[in-house]
């Protein structure tokens, strides 16, 4: 059996991976129960991933402890648990726009947040939680791992990081397929109206007809002649993230969004879709008068 050397807060690095999971589990648990009852009326599959776990717990988790290791005061616990957080958040949010042009969640409407990624409601929420660990949740995770042998933890920690590592590749590949989609969708108006510049005011106010179609637990999206089929691996973000927001084709994910949660019809257009979608594009405002000196 091979043992590693290293250890983090007196703890071997499989013991460390499995309380991680198990942590990720718990905010999983939070997020698709007590989270989700209370902003949708029901139970939903909240995680990023396709797993039942949020990575974002079990690494916000471990880090606290270690930076917490020794403070006992629970005033100075919430208050420096709650800015860790926030800060692990914000940076989450900020890192996850820029790989998939999307936001995950949104807090704008709370009081006292930044940019909409962290607030103070939420930073106090999570210093609670994180008290709430070091008295409680981590000793007794702890004790209920150490029941284990050394070689259950570490073949259980590998079989974690697999695991974990199919399901990572399989929610980046749909990430990256849901974005490369929509370009596509976007890529075959621009080519439309490229066509003849002399004639882009006719054409715009021509594209006026982009459908979205539930299939099953697929979502056709249908502009001038171009269908674009996403499966539901693709759109789950959609259904479990109110809040999922697109930073590049907005159009087209609000559309879907209001479709896959039968806000409105199966097959409806866009109020002023198209609109969007040239200013999306172009980054010219849908009111003002297009002719060929706006789009250089």
């Amino acid at each position: 059996m091979y043992y590693f050397n290293y250890t983090y807060l007196g703890m071997d690095v499989p013991t460390v991976i499995l309380l991680m999971l198990i942590y990720s589990f718990i905010g999983w648990i939070y997020e698709s129960t007590v989270f989700s009852l209370a902003e949708q009326g029901k139970f939903m599959n909240r995680g990023c991933f396709i797993g039942p776990y949020c990575p974002i717990y079990g690494v916000a988790c471990m880090f606290s402890l270690y930076l917490l290791n020794g403070i006992t005061s629970g005033f100075k616990i919430v208050l420096i648990a709650g800015l860790v957080v926030s800060a692990i958040e914000y940076i989450t949010s900020v890192v996850l726009e820029k790989l998939f042009h999307a936001r995950y969640w949104d807090y704008s409407y709370f009081p006292l947040n930044i940019n909409g990624r962290v607030s103070v409601i939420s930073g106090i929420f999570f210093g609670l939680a994180v008290l709430l660990l070091i008295r409680v949740i981590h000793p007794a995770s702890l004790h209920l791992v150490l029941k284990l042998s050394y070689g259950k933890r570490f073949y259980l920690s590998l079989s974690a990081i697999i695991v974990f590592f199919l399901d990572a590749v399989f929610t980046t590949v749909s990430m990256c397929n849901l974005n490369r989609k929509c370009k596509e969708l976007y890529d075959a108006w621009d080519r439309y109206v490229e066509k003849g510049l002399d004639k882009l005011n006719a054409k715009k106010d021509n594209l006026d007809k982009f459908i979205v179609v539930e299939k099953g637990k697929n979502i056709v999206v249908k502009l001038k002649g171009v269908n674009k089929k996403f499966v539901d691996l693709e759109t789950r973000y959609l259904k479990t993230f109110p809040e999922f927001k697109s930073t590049k084709y907005s159009a087209v994910i609000e559309k879907m969004k209001m479709v896959i949660t039968h806000k409105s019809p199966d097959d409806i257009e866009i109020e002023h879709g198209v609109d969007k979608i040239f200013s999306e594009i172009s980054g010219v405002d849908s009111n003002d008068k297009i002719d060929g000196n706006n789009l250089e």
